[in-house]
């Protein structure tokens, strides 16, 4: 789980993003400065001194609860979703001393840590919207060596006095002083519960505006004040609501408790509030921090820090050396605030470090602390590498744009487009111009280097999708959600030679009726730009540069159907290359299949299997093969599904699994993924967990799993059920054997010739036979493809051998099976009233009419082997919708249980 050296081909190097849900832990002390936050489902431990980052790994959703013991040796992850965990991390090994799967089954809504790091007690996450779920449970876990990871020591539902479930409690707190004590909280109600008799008992006092004659807030967070029975809760209306025993209870291991007072702390809702030494200290929506003593009465204020909303506060582990023990009670005895330093999280997704002197400065500049961590406060989407420099520019929703070095870490510049939300970025291949789209549709064009406006467009009515420059840095091309692609030249105006160069918009074209989903510059044998786009209704278009102007618009060169029932999800252009002679666009589809396709009259030269991990591929890249490649040196995809994935495949594209991988780099979706100049790093952005990964690229390690994976048809038989022993490979074997016999004549008397070939006119027989049904279309492009593999090989294109047919039954048989869906999909759109439900007619007509028509014939034998009988008044129902036509046409004998279910 802890980050180290791996052999992997893609390893986390670097997180940018700090999640301001979860709280930061301050891990200094005497031996070390470090702090320890969260971003997506990682966690980090930033080393101050030496200014790197120690990644703890495992989690696959999002971290959203985080604490730590007293000593900061102990701290604790956990995350909410299926498959959630809690894992209990020692802060100097970084390796998990306590792991506990599912511990509650939606995972974890809050959690806190006894400071001695023996109890965890956790509040469950409820179910979510619209599934079944009983009320919020409180579990006490023993995370002692000697403690059982599997089920907690208590626990208890969070119900009312009738038994009804509990208002949802958002906040968990243990007494330091009586850690068998408990405090939680929701938005109106405060439970005190304890474990010290055995059990878990709770009591929940009356808390009413009447009592105190004025309006009680929210409730946000609740903490004990140590060596007493008090606790103390913070509101959003910047009020803190003291409670005490009552007066008739005994003091010891009582939860009867009482509200005695309300006292105000911030002008703003409380949005933190703990206690370190004999001080309670308060963070406010107003960016401030307080320290009050335990009568409440203030005793430093921290108002300049200027960084947002405070989310979290927390000290640095006291020194116990005498020097030092002296010197805090000398401050203490002059009157100076006596506390360990601080660090401070923020909704602004930032970590400033603060010192207790800070408060006794004059100037304002000495009293904001130093940044040490800063990151998005809203969802990122757009990312761009430079193609020369360590630099990558990042945007996100709250219109905020920055650019980072990634070698050295380090924020250079960021500018904040007002009222704007930043959705797609793009280095110039010259690094001189990087262009922005935002979601209202505006591109602006800025100097790479300072950010600095060039130009800016009203590029289209809504979002800007994607953005792309030629190889030459001389056309901008853009994608939208209109379904529309705008092209701006960088030219002289008005064609004068004199005049100076700037950006000139030269048309919009709608060449898709779906959403564009790939939008790619290639380059032409004569150096020209060529520009690529495919969409969701199955077209990959080429527009003509060269004939298009700002007078005559944008022309095409030309559009073709790429597909017949897939839908492309992403595109990338591969130039020529040492193991590509020509170049080529490769297109994923929601089938999980890669396109190879000839620009020019796009004929579909390959189909392969592509990365089956954790979705359809959307984003693809070429990596740059270095800046001194070796000559023959395999290049490199890396890609990115909608969610979680990103991995890499070697090509050229077989179909080999072994030549791809793939990991989870994100809890969510992944939002953007680019490359750095050199190909040595990938960086991928996670939309609303707010972080940027960056991935250290080490292909030598998928070199070596292709290699180990074996070679030939090996890789492809692995992929059949039961590999090589199976009955699908026998299967395979038999019918290819069987098809040799049939193309030389079933009932012939003449000496059989096994040649080991099968001709091309058997390839349509010989899938169907397996149980894949390809449409004419389809057949026709494996025919071409085999035709394609056999004259590579030498031989006459007139037959395949038992290797190639295997490989191209691997390739092209779907990934999915025919759904129940997907048929009433099929009937919804065939039934023009909506109803779904074709008549006898209907569904005849609709079968002889449209695409690969079926003729009389044709249909007769359909029928014939499909229920007995030739004639369709007799084989098909007057009425038929979708579970008919699977059932008593298909016999799909388990459609209604499905459907049932």
């Amino acid at each position: 789980m802890a980050m180290a050296e791996s052999s992997n081909a893609l390893s986390l190097s670097w997180v940018f993003g700090f999640a301001d849900r979860c709280p930061v832990t301050n891990l200094c002390d005497a031996n070390r400065a470090a702090i320890f936050y969260a971003s997506a489902h990682t966690g980090i431990i930033y080393d101050l001194n030496s200014k790197s980052q120690q990644l703890l790994q495992g989690h696959c959703n999002p971290i959203t609860c985080t604490c730590a013991s007293a000593d900061r040796r102990l701290v604790a992850t956990s995350d909410r979703g299926a498959d959630s965990m809690l894992v209990v991390w020692d802060s100097y090994s970084t390796q998990p001393v306590k792991t506990i799967a599912t511990p509650h089954p939606h995972g974890v809504h809050a959690m806190d840590m006894s400071p001695d790091g023996k109890y965890l007690v956790t509040l469950s996450e409820p179910a979510p919207e619209g599934e079944a779920g009983g009320p919020q449970v409180i579990a006490v876990w023993d995370c002692s060596p000697a403690g059982s990871s599997d089920t907690p020591i208590y626990s208890a539902m969070v119900t009312s006095p009738s038994g009804e479930a509990a208002e949802l409690q958002i906040s968990v707190r243990l007494d330091p002083s009586d850690p068998t004590q408990i405090v939680t909280n929701g938005a109106s109600v405060v439970i005190f519960w304890s474990f010290a008799e055995g059990g878990l008992t709770y009591y929940s006092p009356p808390l009413s505006s009447h009592d105190f004659k004025q309006s009680i807030g929210t409730l946000t967070k609740s903490t004990f004040l140590p060596g007493s029975t008090k606790a103390v809760t913070a509101t959003a209306d910047g009020d803190c609501v003291l409670w005490d025993v009552l007066d008739s209870g005994p003091a010891e291991y009582t939860t009867e408790r009482r509200a005695a007072k309300i006292v105000r702390l911030h002008t703003g809702a409380v949005t933190n509030i703990l206690t370190v030494g004999k001080y309670l200290v308060s963070g406010g929506a107003d960016g401030h921090v307080r320290f009050y003593d335990f009568e409440f009465r203030i005793i430093a204020w921290f108002e300049d820090l200027d960084a947002g909303a405070i989310s979290s506060i927390s000290f640095a582990v006291p020194t116990s050396s005498g020097k030092a023990a002296k010197a805090a009670a000398d401050a203490a005895a002059s009157g100076v605030l006596s506390c360990p330093d601080f660090v401070v999280g923020t909704s602004n997704s930032l970590i400033v470090s603060c010192r207790p002197s800070m408060f006794d400065e004059l100037m304002t500049e000495r009293k904001r602390g130093t940044l040490l961590v800063q990151g998005q406060d809203a969802p990122v989407h757009g990312l761009a590498a430079h193609p020369s420099l360590t630099r990558f520019a990042v945007t996100g929703k709250a219109g905020l744009l920055q650019l980072w070095d990634y070698a050295e870490k380090r924020l250079l510049l960021m500018r904040m487009f007002d009222r704007l939300s930043g959705h797609t970025l793009a280095f110039s291949p010259s690094g001189k111009f990087l262009a922005i789209g935002f979601t209202s549709g505006l591109l602006k064009v800025l100097v790479g280097m300072t950010l600095e406006e060039v130009a800016t467009f009203k590029a289209a009515a809504g979002c800007i999708t994607a953005a792309a420059f030629s190889h030459d840095s001389t056309y901008l091309a853009t994608s939208d959600t209109d379904n529309c692609v705008g092209v701006y030249r960088l030219g002289n105006p008005g064609d004068e030679p004199t005049a100076k160069k700037e950006w000139i918009f030269v048309g919009k074209y709608r060449g898709h009726y779906k959403p564009i989903t790939g939008l790619q510059f290639g380059e032409g044998s004569d150096g020209s730009a060529r520009l690529f786009s495919c969409g969701e209704d199955r077209a990959l278009v080429e527009y003509d540069l060269a004939r298009s102007s700002v007078q005559g618009g944008i022309q095409l060169r030309n559009t073709s159907k790429i597909e017949q029932t897939g839908v492309p999800t992403g595109c990338v252009y591969v130039p020529a290359g040492a193991q590509d002679a020509e170049p080529h666009v490769v297109t994923a589809n929601d089938q999980y299949k890669l396109r190879v396709i000839a620009p020019g009259p796009k004929s579909i030269q390959r189909t392969v299997v592509g990365p089956t991990y954790g979705g359809p591929l959307t984003r693809m890249l070429l990596l740059s093969p270095g800046e001194s490649p070796q000559p023959g040196a395999p290049r490199y995809l890396a890609y990115a599904t909608h969610d979680k994935v990103v991995g890499l495949v070697q090509m050229p594209l077989d179909g080999n699994p072994n030549k791809t991988m793939g990991l989870i780099a994100h809890p969510g979706e992944v939002s953007d993924l680019v490359a750095s100049w050199d190909g040595q790093w990938l960086l991928t952005a996670g939309g609303h967990d707010r972080s940027i990964h960056m991935w250290n690229v080490r292909p030598a390690a998928l070199v070596a799993t292709a290699k180990a994976g074996g070679s030939g048809i090996a890789p492809f038989v692995s992929q059949l059920d039961g590999g090589a022993q199976g009955t699908v490979y026998e299967e395979i074997v038999d019918h290819f054997y069987y098809a040799q016999l049939r193309a030389q004549g079933e009932d012939s008397t003449e000496p059989r010739k096994i040649t080991g070939k099968v001709p091309m006119s058997e390839l349509g027989n010989m899938m169907r036979s397996l149980g894949f049904y390809p449409s004419g279309r389809e057949i026709d492009e494996m025919t071409s493809e085999a035709k394609a593999v056999a004259q590579a090989a030498g031989r006459p294109a007139d037959s395949f051998t038992f290797d190639e047919f295997l490989a191209l039954y691997v390739n092209h048989r779907p990934i999915l099976g025919v759904s129940k869906e997907q048929i009433a999909d099929a009937f919804a759109v065939l039934a023009t009233d909506g109803s779904g439900v074709l008549s006898r007619e209907a569904l005849v007509r609709v079968l002889n009419s449209y695409d690969e028509a079926l003729g009389a014939d044709d249909l007769s034998k359909c029928l014939q082997l499909l229920v007995g009988s030739e004639r369709p008044e007799v084989a098909i129902p007057e009425r038929v919708d979708a579970k008919v036509f699977a059932e008593t046409l298909l016999g799909f004998q388990d459609y209604g249980a499905e459907a049932a279910a």
